[in-house]
Formats: structure tokens, sequence, C-alpha cells
């Protein structure tokens, strides 16, 4: 029976001065089942059309692994934010592992890796709800228990072949809410980042109301006290959503 899932939070780049962010990904296919399977795959990017890779034929129980960009340098290398589409000819599980960070002025050891790991959706939707976020900016001068401040980044893939209006609103615990409107284009992919975005210091539940069916993952980052220049920003944990079991209703 055919299978399809999504990745929505690809990121590959090199640091620059006007970009600072870096990410490279790995991806692991696994096939439990005891036939082979062929894997169709799209990746769609921020500023350009989709692209489609070879197919990948998995023998029974193999899980290859894939370094990117490596792999598919021509697809990958400095593409930016990228989502990807699979399509298989029965049930495979696609791990992907996203390592990314925001480049500081200067490095600390302590802080040169952070990964998210997560496994590629099957669903799309109109409504996407995240119950833990949060913009975590602490005091420099704050107790030594809380070594850094946090902050997060929303990837949101819309496969479709029409533009999709999106909703993003923040509910704090205090009963206030943050919106903001944004337009991912057909068969492109944003990435939020709510670093300077929305209120500090207050976790929210998080709704994505979109009019295309979208693929929404989050992740967490860490960074010093002061400013991304300390030591920059590493993943910390990703933050991932679901799909809302009932139709969502704005008040």
């Amino acid at each position: 029976m055919p299978h399809t899932c999504y990745i929505a939070n690809g990121l590959c780049h090199e640091p620059t001065a006007d970009d600072p962010r870096r990410g490279q990904s790995e991806m692991r296919f696994f096939n439990p089942c005891d036939a082979q399977t062929s894997v169709r795959m799209t990746v769609y990017y921020t500023d350009r059309p989709p692209t489609d890779l070879p197919a990948l034929h998995l023998p029974p129980k193999a899980n290859p692994y894939w370094a990117l960009p490596e792999k598919y340098p021509d697809a990958f290398t400095d593409c930016g934010p990228w989502g990807m589409r699979l399509v298989s000819d029965q049930f495979i599980m696609v791990d992907h592992i996203l390592i990314a960070g925001v480049k500081g002025r200067t490095e600390d050891i302590r802080y040169a890796g952070g990964v998210a790991d997560v496994l590629a959706r099957p669903d799309l939707s109109h409504h996407w709800l995240f119950g833990d976020g949060l913009l975590l900016k602490l005091n420099p001068d704050g107790p030594a228990h809380q070594p850094h401040s946090q902050f997060e980044w929303y990837h949101l893939l819309n496969p479709s072949a029409a533009d999709a209006a999106v909703t993003m609103t923040c509910y704090y615990g205090d009963g206030s809410r943050d919106q903001f409107q944004y337009t991912i284009p057909a068969e492109r992919v944003l990435l939020i980042d709510n670093h300077n975005l929305i209120k500090p210091n207050n976790a929210f539940g998080l709704v994505f109301v979109s009019t295309q069916p979208i693929v929404a993952e989050g992740t967490r980052l860490i960074r010093g006290h002061r400013s991304l220049d300390e030591w920059g920003a590493q993943i910390h944990t990703p933050r991932p959503g679901i799909p809302a079991p009932l139709e969502w209703v704005q008040e």
C-alpha cells in the first residue's frame, strides 16, 4: 500500500555575514517489510521550484544512511531551509536529524553541537497545535542554574499547488495573545524565527491555521544570556506539533 510522509525542518547552509545560520542533515531510511520498496522524493525550498531526487530502492529490512548536503550536493548545498515529500510503495520509517544553529563571534566547545531528531510526518493538516512555545530571555546576572536563554524556529512546508495563507497565534498563560500572518507560496517552505518576534519569558500554546494543508515542526535553540554573539546558538530539542483533531474555531 503506498505510503507518503513529509519532512519540514531541513536546513543546509554555511554561515555568512548576512545569514549566520548553519545547518546540515542526516537521514536514516528503514524498510521493515519483507519486500523491496522504491521511494520517490521531492525537495521543496524557500526561493526556487522543487526538485525530484533519484528514486531510492530499499531492500527488505535495510536502513541506509544519508548525510546532506554531501549525498546530493546539487540539490542541498547552501539551499537554506528545505522540506521533503517521500512516497514509497509500502510503509517505511524515515528519521531526519537536523544539526543546526547560529554562528557566534566566539565558539564555546560546551555548545558545539545540537540536534533535532524527528520522524517524517505522515499527515498534512490545515490546523497544527503546539503545547509548549517559549522565548526565554534571562537576566545576564541571574542564577547560575539558568545558564542560557532560548528561542524557537517554526518550519512550515506547503507542498500544495496553491499559496497558503497562514495565521500563527500564540496563547499566553496570562490570557494575552500575539497573532501573525504569513503567506507560504505554492510548493515552498517557510522558516519563522521567534527570537525578536513575540513576548519573552511567557510560555504559550501555539496554533497554526492554514488555507492549504501544510506540515509544521518546531525546534528550540539555546543561546547565551547577552546575545547571539557570545557563542551563537545551538539546537536544544525538537518541539513537535500535532494536527488538530477537531476544526479550530478562532475567537
